[in-house]
């Protein structure tokens, strides 16, 4: 018997005998019943800001400069929407959705349908008039024009994206200090090229191959540039800058050396672009608090780092000093969010668990069914959670056909939550008035900080005015984020003028 074919029927009857029915048993949660299955470090709470039906399937969020939530919803996971071919294949069937909170009581009451029938959309950011989606083998930009809250426009701008499994698609959308939005590769490549420009200027259409590579984009011309990096599922920054990914058993990967010069001289043989984070790297030990699940495959990994994904570092100064630049991380198959604690070291840096958090997570959920997907600094301070909330997260792929018979691989289709978490004694701030201004670089959110650059570079030439203050705040003000993000917004409007 061929060795592979051995260890199969080896590692299938270890599974025969560890898996049974009563490990998918576990009924659907209420969203009220939810909210006690939590486990959070001590002095923090969870809020609910939104729930099914307001949003389902969630996978992704970012704001608006008027404090509406996008969301990308992946309905579709993880074959389509039935009905099914013979292939086991169902059609398109994702959605971005806007998030209103008319009355700013902190939860979610309004939600409006902008785009549906999407093939596996996994990213958002809010563009201009409209917003940006990635949803291979293209990222779009969608924007409603008759004011109705739904889009009418859809311009196709990068095309060529490989349509993989549908967790290993290209993702990401964010705003960076370089005044470009970086993507993640998620492990599927492709040859990509750009179709349009947001500008309606001719663009370069040669087809870049992204294998191997992250990337960054602009949509108002079209340009592609390859990044160090490759990213399964979320590619963030911290506030200095600095590129990070994650990637299933690999939590946290800083991107050293940035592509962009390291390609300056072909003949350089350079040192390693990407260092793996935590001290303990790899599948490392983590400590759920819901019940330990038979496995489909890595028997060997349950209550080990295994599903990686969607993280963030906390940019805010509401969780306290002890807390920024912290990085999070969610891990779905475990129902949790793992914290670290990061440090410099040399031109790259280190991570570890907080000392009172050795043998517990920042926060972790008896219920089998939340599946934490991605984390975000929030703009009132908060960090806010995406829980896809599924029974089934693994790909079919994956598991074998026999319990795919047994199983309802789209159970929990129909539902989805977003949390936010914040410490007992403050209440997270309200959403600023005027994020699109200069003064908002001065925020002690991140996120504000970035919707603001975003803003000010997008619109149109600045004023002098708006020059002056950007160069007092580069000089003057208190905050070093600050200074060095007006310094960015300066670059991004090319008034510099050569400093």
């Amino acid at each position: 018997m061929p060795r592979w074919l051995l260890v199969s029927f080896v590692l299938s009857a270890a599974l025969a005998q560890r898996l049974t029915a009563d490990d998918f048993s576990a009924p659907p949660l209420s969203p009220a019943d939810a909210l006690k299955s939590f486990v959070l470090h001590d002095g923090f709470e969870i809020e609910l800001v939104a729930a099914e039906p307001l949003v389902m399937d969630p996978v992704a969020i970012a704001w608006d400069p008027r404090g509406r939530l996008w969301v990308a919803e992946m309905a579709d996971y993880p074959l389509g929407v039935p009905p099914f071919d013979a292939e086991g294949n169902g059609k398109p069937g994702g959605r971005v959705r806007v998030l209103d909170d008319p009355d700013g009581d902190g939860r979610y009451d309004r939600s409006t349908l902008f785009l549906d029938g999407l093939n596996f959309p996994n990213g958002v950011l809010p563009y201009r008039n409209g917003a940006l989606v990635t949803a291979a083998p293209e990222i779009f930009y969608a924007e409603d024009t008759d004011g109705d809250g739904r889009a009418d426009r859809r311009v196709p701008l990068f095309v060529g994206f490989a349509e993989g499994n549908q967790q290993h698609r290209v993702n990401g959308l964010r705003w960076g200090l370089d005044n470009w939005i970086h993507c993640a590769n998620g492990d599927s490549a492709g040859k990509i090229r750009a179709v349009n420009a947001l500008n309606g200027k001719p663009i370069d259409d040669r087809e870049v191959d992204i294998r191997g590579y992250d990337f960054r984009i602009r949509p108002d011309t079209g340009e592609i540039d390859l990044q160090t990096g490759w990213s399964q599922f979320g590619r963030d920054h911290d506030d200095w800058g600095n590129w990070f990914g994650t990637g299933n058993s690999r939590p946290l990967t800083h991107y050293v050396l940035p592509d962009e010069y390291l390609r300056r001289n072909r003949w350089l043989v350079a040192p390693r672009t990407k260092v793996e984070v935590p001290e303990a790297p790899g599948a490392a030990p983590i400590f759920p608090v819901s019940k330990t699940v038979a496995r489909f495959n890595d028997l060997d990994r349950a209550n080990r780092i295994t599903s990686a994904c969607g993280a963030c570092f906390y940019r805010d100064e509401l969780f306290g000093p002890a807390f920024a630049g912290n990085s999070f991380v969610c891990e779905p198959v475990h129902n949790l969010v793992h914290r670290e604690i990061v440090e410099p070291a040399g031109p790259t840096f280190t991570s570890h668990r907080a000392p009172e958090e050795q043998k517990s997570e920042f926060l972790a959920s008896a219920d089998n069914w939340f599946r934490p997907v991605m984390v975000r600094t929030g703009p009132d301070g908060a960090l806010w959670i995406v829980d896809m909330y599924r029974l089934v997260i693994e790909h079919p792929k994956w598991i074998p056909q026999d319990w795919q018979k047994r199983l309802d691989v789209r159970a929990g289709h129909d539902r989805g939550r977003i949390y936010r978490v914040f410490p007992k004694d403050k209440r997270p701030r309200p959403f600023p008035i005027n994020v699109a201004s200069v003064e908002a670089l001065d925020h002690p959110s991140g996120t504000v900080r970035d919707l603001a650059q975003q803003s000010l570079v997008s619109s149109a030439p600045p004023s002098k005015s708006q020059v002056d203050q950007l160069e007092a705040l580069a000089i003057r003000a208190t905050r070093p984020q600050t200074r060095l993000q007006a310094l960015a917004a300066l670059s991004g409007l090319e008034q510099t003028n050569g400093r």
